[in-house]
C-alpha cells in the first residue's frame, strides 16, 4: 500500500495516486471523509474524467481511513499536518500540486499555503477560513459538545451534531462510512482544530491563485471565507446561494466549473 511517513513524528500517510502526466491535484475531504468518500465526492468523481489532464491523488488526513491514528491533540497540530501535505508530495516525486480540500481539508489548504507556498499552484477551498475558530457559531458550538458526547458515546455524536448543522440528514452509505472512523482520533483531530488560533496570518502575500466556495447561509463559515478572499490578491469567493455548510459541498453544477477554471488557470 502507498504510505508517505512524516519524518517530524513518524506518523504514516496512506494516499492513492492515480498517476499520469498531468497537472498533479491532491485532494482532501472533511474531518470524517476517508480516501474512498473523496473519490466518490462530485469533485472527484468530476476530476476522474479529466485523467489526461489531472494526475489525481487521494490523501487520508492523519487520523482517519488507513492513516496512523494518534489519540493525542498535540499530533494534529497544523505544521505537523502540513509535513504530511508536503511527505505526500516528496514520495510521489511531485514538485508542485493544486491542492483541493473539503471542510477540514479546506483548513489544512490554507495551512500548506502558509507554510508551503513554493510546493503550491493553486487552492480550492471548501467551506472554511484561516482564522481561529467562533466558538459561538451554530456548527462548531455544536461540535464542540458533540466532541465531549463522542468521549462517552462514541462518534454517532459527531455524525449527529454535523447533520444538525447543516440541517439535513447525510445520506445512509456515507453515513455508514461517517460511522467507522476512529472516535478517540476524530476527537483529538477536532479538538486541536477548536483550539488553534489563526493559521495564516499573511494572506496579502499570496500569489497563487485561490479558489474558496462556502455556502451563503453558513452561519460559521461565510463572513470569515469572505474576509479571507478580499485579502488574497489571486482569490476567487464562489457564494452558494441557498446553501449551508454540508449542502455547499453537493452544489456540482456550480462548483465543478469554478474548480476547474482555477486548475486550468496555472500551466
Amino acid at each position: 500500500m502507498p504510505y508517505a511517513r512524516n519524518p517530524m513524528d513518524g506518523t504514516r500517510i496512506y494516499f492513492e495516486d492515480d498517476g499520469g502526466e498531468g497537472a498533479a491535484v491532491i485532494l482532501y475531504g472533511g474531518l470524517l471523509d476517508s480516501v474512498d468518500l473523496v473519490r466518490d465526492s462530485d469533485i472527484g468523481r468530476a476530476l476522474k474524467t479529466l485523467r489526461d489532464e489531472f494526475r489525481l491523488v487521494f490523501v487520508d488526513h492523519r487520523g482517519l481511513g488507513r492513516s496512523d491514528k494518534p489519540h493525542h491533540v498535540e499530533a494534529y497540530a497544523m505544521p505537523l499536518r502540513v509535513a504530511d501535505a508536503i511527505t505526500v508530495l516528496d514520495e510521489a516525486g511531485i514538485e508542485r500540486a493544486h491542492f483541493i480540500g473539503i471542510s477540514y481539508g479546506g483548513r489544512l489548504c490554507f495551512g500548506i499555503g502558509e507554510h508551503a507556498k513554493e510546493r503550491v499552484c493553486s487552492l480550492v477551498i471548501g467551506g472554511q477560513q484561516p482564522y481561529a475558530m467562533n466558538h459561538d457559531a451554530p456548527i462548531t458550538r455544536s461540535v464542540i459538545r458533540a466532541t465531549e458526547a463522542t468521549k462517552v458515546a462514541g462518534i454517532e455524536a459527531l455524525v449527529q451534531a454535523l447533520e444538525r448543522g447543516g440541517d439535513m440528514r447525510l445520506p445512509e452509505d456515507k453515513r455508514a462510512r461517517y460511522l467507522e472512523n476512529d472516535p478517540e482520533a476524530v476527537v483529538a483531530a477536532s479538538e486541536a482544530m477548536l483550539g488553534e488560533g489563526c493559521i495564516a496570518p499573511s494572506l496579502k502575500s499570496w500569489t497563487f491563485p485561490c479558489l474558496i466556495f462556502v455556502g451563503a447561509g453558513d452561519a460559521d463559515f461565510y463572513d470569515q471565507a469572505r474576509h479571507a478572499a478580499e485579502e488574497i490578491p489571486s482569490a476567487e469567493l464562489l457564494a452558494l446561494e441557498g446553501a449551508g455548510h454540508l449542502a455547499a459541498h453537493m452544489q456540482h453544477e456550480t462548483v465543478i466549473p469554478a474548480v476547474l477554471r482555477t486548475l486550468r488557470s496555472v500551466r
